[in-house]
């Protein structure tokens, strides 16, 4: 049975193991993740933890909707065993919930409630040169600038801190000062309990460039990362430093995530380094449409 409990009911040992042995685990359902992107969340059990779904909620006016967090791609059924039907889960979120506005994960397939499709790239690293083999044109000729340029890997990347300070100056346009602030947690915790990890690169001793990666045994999802216009971009540091990621025999058998994107130019930088398409849906709905069926948003 599908039983909604509210955070303070949670087991979270139990939880935390469900997704550890979930089929479709990933870190953002993770409860330390979860704390961090989360002003609130409960979920959906199903029996003794064999199948959980993360519910995000926030308040506004009186009003309790979820919504799908910052910095949380993906999130839905996390499961055990197959198979399970995600609208089960969505049919039992409580209607104290008025709205509901979030994505599932990839494994989660299609929902009667499905708003639209996502894109995200995933590439399974294998050795490097049967991966270079799968890079565009394009990305090689951006590997030959950077060697040109004599970009290197830094040998100490950005702190925590180094590296919010620098996306705040580059991000200003589009990041509020809590979404940085947010950003700073989320890496500064992983990095404290080795789930994350940082990389920089630089030209000429200057940092021109750095990624953040969530880490775990079976996935690598790049979170965020910043180029610096003046340096980074003439230099394709960033080209460099993904291809110095991939090369890495410590990530090799891991499944490198890009986190996207929809937008087609990014689509193209991810898709160059021969990672493969995969979907994964928003769901979309009032209690009132739910109730009588009206879905007069989809297309």
């Amino acid at each position: 049975m599908i039983v909604y409990k509210s955070h303070k009911e949670i087991d979270f040992q139990k939880w935390d193991n469900c997704i550890q042995q979930a089929v479709n685990k990933n870190m953002y359902a993770s409860s330390w993740y979860l704390d961090l992107v989360c002003k609130n969340w409960d979920a959906l059990i199903l029996n003794d933890y064999e199948a959980v779904m993360p519910l995000p909620w926030n308040k506004k006016w009186g009003i309790k909707y979820i919504a799908q967090p910052l910095f949380c791609q993906q999130l839905g059924v996390f499961h055990k065993s197959e198979p399970i039907d995600v609208d089960d889960f969505i049919n039992t979120i409580p209607k104290s919930f008025l709205f509901v506005n979030m994505n599932l994960n990839a494994h989660n397939g299609k929902s009667k409630f499905t708003y639209k499709e996502n894109a995200n790239y995933v590439l399974p690293i294998t050795e490097h040169n049967l991966l270079r083999k799968g890079y565009s044109k394009s990305h090689l000729k951006n590997l030959r600038k950077a060697e040109k340029w004599s970009v290197e890997i830094s040998k100490i990347p950005d702190s925590p801190m180094d590296f919010l300070n620098r996306k705040s100056e580059l991000s200003k346009d589009y990041m509020t000062q809590e979404q940085l602030l947010m950003e700073n947690n989320i890496i500064s915790q992983a990095l404290e309990a080795t789930k994350g990890k940082l990389f920089s690169a630089i030209v000429n001793g200057q940092k021109c460039c750095s990624v953040f990666m969530l880490t775990d045994n079976d996935r690598i999802i790049l979170l965020t990362s910043y180029t610096d216009p003046t340096i980074g971009r003439p230099s394709a540091a960033y080209f460099f430093l993904i291809d110095y990621i991939l090369s890495l025999d410590k990530y090799k058998g891991r499944i490198f995530d890009f986190e996207g994107s929809n937008i087609p130019g990014v689509a193209e930088i991810n898709s160059g380094f021969g990672a493969k398409l995969t979907t994964y849906s928003t769901i979309k709905f009032n209690f009132l449409e739910r109730a009588f069926g009206f879905f007069s948003f989809k297309h």
